[in-house]
């Protein structure tokens, strides 16, 4: 694609309000939802683009900046961003010009990364997924988009007798006695979740009633083959997707999770490091942090296959529950929600069985040497499930509004 091809089609998208007419104008339309949308709620909590775009910052000041056109300042000024970067780049800079506008995705959410021409072709669109979910929130709200809720996600599976923790009220928890996790279901990405004892949820008060307080779970005995004692326990995570021909779900990736000494939750965005699983075979193979992914040393791609604080290997080692968990997500998947393109399933490896964590409709992966084709299938469910969804909406405020 070229820069004018790329500024063709975002005008076309985020002005003109026009659909992807083909699945490769896809990553391009998902760049625009955001300045479609900017004050449209898009989520089952109730936040809008704004809102997501720009957290922590006051309303007030929300109200004075002019920051959906910034927004699409950005989407328009991107492919100068990505020429500047192809011209630090040297003889690689054409290849990475021309992904880039392509495939903005990787580029945009992952600017230290040298991404590979497969990684850029094959990798899971996450951004494109989530912002068709958002667009069809916005139409159709409530349905499997309500799962992203962690207490309703909770509720459905006793009520459909999934295997999920063990999880007690405030009061139960505090005549049990011990310690538990205790999660903020308001909060993604790790952040939120700690450990409290029955005496310090007392403490607590009324507000203990507003958390998810669950029984703690041990890893499985074959992780701590490589894991810490301390470690949190470790989530396997199974990326279903529904195949474009056939409507029905499969796996298209799962990783698993490990978690750092002393650590609350095993996220990466707390530091621990997101490692893919040979969907074959279950075995783990080597990993990557938030801040090493897409890094190179040399030559050669930046990846773990030791924990960084035992020094032991976790490469190699069978995720233990395996296919019981990968038919879990898949079973889920057709009986919850088997309209959804594509989610990502939290299965916690404890040591007597596999159970639901929670279920992730605006998903992500880290996506290093992908095994097969993810973006095209995707993209092509995306374009497909737009045209059958209603029109797009009228024009929001003027781009200074």
């Amino acid at each position: 694609m070229t820069l004018l091809g790329y500024w063709r089609r975002a005008w076309r998208f985020a002005v003109a309000r026009a659909l992807p007419a083909a699945p490769e104008d896809v990553p391009v339309w998902a760049l625009t939802v955001p300045f479609q949308l900017w004050h449209a709620v898009v989520r089952y909590d109730g936040r809008t683009f704004e809102e997501l775009q720009t957290p922590g910052l006051p309303r007030w000041l929300r109200r004075v900046l002019p920051l959906r056109g910034l927004y699409l300042g950005f989407v328009l000024a991107w492919p100068l961003v990505a020429l500047a970067r192809a011209l630090r780049r040297g003889r690689r800079g054409p290849a990475y010009l021309r992904l880039a506008l392509a495939f903005p995705e990787l580029a945009v959410f992952h600017p230290w990364s040298e991404y590979t021409d497969r990684e850029a072709r094959w990798s899971r669109p996450d951004f494109a997924l989530a912002m068709f979910h958002a667009w069809r929130f916005h139409r159709a709200p409530g349905g499997y988009f309500l799962l992203d809720d962690k207490r309703h996600f909770l509720e459905v599976c006793r009520r459909e007798g999934l295997p999920h923790p063990p999880t007690l009220t405030a009061e139960e928890a505090i005549a049990a006695g011990g310690s538990f996790i205790v999660k903020d279901p308001q909060r993604d990405l790790g952040f939120g979740v700690t450990t409290l004892s029955a005496d310090e949820l007392r403490e607590v008060g009324d507000e203990a009633r507003d958390v998810i307080i669950q029984r703690r779970l041990r890893n499985h005995p074959s992780l701590l083959r490589a894991l810490p004692e301390t470690a949190p326990l470790c989530s396997f995570r199974v990326i279903t997707t529904l195949d474009p021909t056939t409507r029905a779900p499969r796996v298209s990736r799962c990783a698993i999770r490990i978690g750092r000494a002393g650590a609350v939750a095993d996220n990466t965005a707390q530091g621990g490091i997101w490692a893919q699983v040979d969907r074959a075979t279950g075995e783990i193979l080597p990993g990557v942090t938030k801040k090493t992914f897409g890094t190179w040393a040399g030559d050669e791609p930046v990846r773990f296959r030791q924990h960084p604080d035992t020094k032991r290997s976790f490469a190699g080692i069978t995720v233990p529950w395996f296919e019981e968990g990968t038919r879990m997500a898949l079973d889920a998947h057709v009986r919850l929600a088997p309209e959804a393109l594509s989610l990502g399933w939290d299965i916690a490896l404890a040591d007597d069985r596999p159970v639901f964590l929670e279920v992730n409709v605006w998903t992500t992966c880290y996506d290093y040497d992908p095994p097969d084709d993810a973006l095209a299938p995707a993209c092509a469910l995306i374009a497909e499930g737009l045209r059958g969804s209603h029109p797009p909406p009228p024009a929001l405020a003027s781009p200074a509004a």
